[in-house]
């Protein structure tokens, strides 16, 4: 076969071309450490490393976003903290205000007390985040949390019920804030039947005992009103139940110290003489019962009231009773709220480990499907240079080849 010069040429200049792209390629590919440098490398690998660096990039992504609930989680509990400790302090008040050898210099020794405890409750219901934003109070952040009014010493939930929520994870979407309401203005479901004088009671009845008589009655969480009235020198009592709006017992002759029958649930111990029109409710987990601050607040301008008769003392005996439940309540739900708390603290350290093994399978599988051989590479890259030096050689070679070379 005869070839021309040209032809020669043009075979050893595109197997020189081809082996010197071969060492190129493979040179690029022990540079970077991938396998994959362009897409055309391996199309269908590179397609597969797309998705796992996709999915890889959203776990790191609810990584991020579980560091942002913990950190919002954990400055709750701060607050929740000081706000256990605050009621726990409180506690001991609330029993040493009941001692009936106290002056009326005692009392408001102990309202002072009070007061400093409510002042420092209402401090944490409206605490704020680093950025200024509210914790209690919801979706409006920009809100303080509770009101306080100076004149009636009432605090009023501010905020809404918004649950502030971030996607933790692929299937999980976890509130990062607790409300208010939840927090100072709510009782458990197991919380305790709450008894409350009525503000006008001019007697000296105290009730001293709220007693559940079946709390698989129907009845059980209802609530009731009990009311006395004088008839011709007899006091008799009613009760109704608030709930249903139907009348439990009508007229019954009371006598003092006599336990009443209420529905078929409850009963209730009254002390002392009860005048015309005197009256007591009984409830459970009633909204006027289970805000904390307002018990507090309501407890210290009782203590304030000269202990100056039957009617005062039985006045302030009743809100120390009241109070107390209601404290108790209120205690009850403030850790059954930093429980939940924990728990979601809890949840994100078993996330962040899920989402740990799943980062290193990613990581895992990119590495297969793009991480270069090392081994193999340089192997291929040895024999790419020996082929390209092979042919450079009989390039070389066959331009030296003529007849006139021989002659």
């Amino acid at each position: 076969m005869r070839l021309s010069t040209n032809t020669i040429y043009a075979m050893g200049s595109q197997a020189i071309l081809r082996q010197q792209s071969e060492v190129a390629d493979i040179g690029q590919q022990l540079a970077s450490g991938r396998r994959i440098v362009t897409p055309a490398d391996d199309p269908r690998a590179a397609a597969q490393a797309l998705n796992v660096s996709q999915a890889a990039q959203v776990n790191a992504q609810f990584a991020d976003s579980r560091e942002i609930a913990r950190r919002s989680l954990s400055a709750e509990d701060n607050e929740l903290d000081s706000v256990i400790d605050a009621l726990t302090a409180a506690k001991p008040l609330f029993v040493q205000a009941g001692n009936g050898t106290l002056s009326d210099a005692d009392r408001d020794s102990i309202a002072t007390q009070l007061e400093g405890i409510h002042a420092q409750l209402l401090g944490n219901a409206n605490a704020q985040n680093g950025n200024g934003g509210s914790f209690f109070s919801g979706y409006r952040t920009d809100a303080s949390a509770f009101l306080f009014d100076e004149t009636t010493g009432v605090a009023t939930y501010n905020g809404d019920a918004g649950r502030r929520e971030l996607r933790v994870d692929s299937s999980r979407t976890m509130p990062i804030n607790d409300t208010g309401r939840d927090v100072f203005a709510s009782v458990t479901a197991g919380a305790r039947y709450v008894a409350r004088a009525g503000a006008d009671n001019a007697g000296s009845a105290v009730f001293a005992g709220i007693g559940v008589r079946d709390s698989a009655a129907t009845d059980y969480g209802d609530s009731f009103e009990i009311t006395f009235a004088d008839n011709a020198g007899e006091l008799s009592y009613s009760v109704r139940n608030t709930t249903t709006a139907t009348d439990v017992v009508s007229g019954a002759v009371f006598e003092p110290g006599q336990t009443l029958t209420i529905g078929a649930s409850m009963s209730l111990r009254i002390d002392g003489m009860p005048a015309d029109g005197d009256a007591f409710t009984l409830g459970k987990g009633r909204p006027e019962d289970s805000n904390i601050l307002n018990t507090i607040a309501g407890l210290a301008a009782q203590l304030r009231q000269p202990d100056d008769g039957p009617a005062a003392g039985a006045a302030l005996a009743n809100t120390l009773n009241s109070a107390q439940r209601q404290l108790d309540n209120s205690l009850d739900n403030v850790l059954s709220v930093r429980s939940s708390l924990g728990a979601r603290l809890n949840e994100l350290d078993v996330l962040d480990r899920a989402g740990s093994n799943r980062d290193v399978n990613y990581k895992s599988s990119l590495a297969n499907l793009q991480d270069v051989d090392p081994v193999k590479a340089i192997s291929d890259y040895s024999l790419a240079q020996v082929a390209l030096q092979f042919s450079q050689k009989t390039f070389a070679d066959i331009q030296q080849m003529s007849l006139f070379s021989l002659v």
